[in-house]
């Protein structure tokens, strides 16, 4: 794996949703997306394949991105907060 997205969440679905589908036209073979469900009030789901939902109770940003830490598996690691927006060239 080349590169592991990091993308803690908490409760904000919608920014969140926007964010994978901004992701969804550069996901390759190399990348894997975690998203890390920091204890939110209802479970993150989403419809891409690509993207790992993991759930925990919630500890905070910090914490779930060391979860993330934890699970990646590539050699570059790439941090996002769920309601940011990325560049349509963001993986290259």
């Amino acid at each position: 794996m080349k590169l592991s997205i990091i993308i803690p969440y908490y409760n904000v679905k919608p920014y969140t949703d926007e964010l994978l589908d901004c992701l969804a036209p550069q996901i390759r073979e190399d990348v894997e997306v975690i998203l890390i469900d920091d204890g939110s009030e209802e479970p993150y789901k989403t419809q891409y394949e690509w993207c790992k939902v993991y759930r925990q109770k919630n500890k905070g940003v910090s914490s779930a991105r060391n979860k993330g830490l934890e699970l990646a598996t590539g050699e570059y690691i790439a941090f996002i907060d769920s309601d940011d927006i990325v560049a349509g060239d963001y993986i290259n």
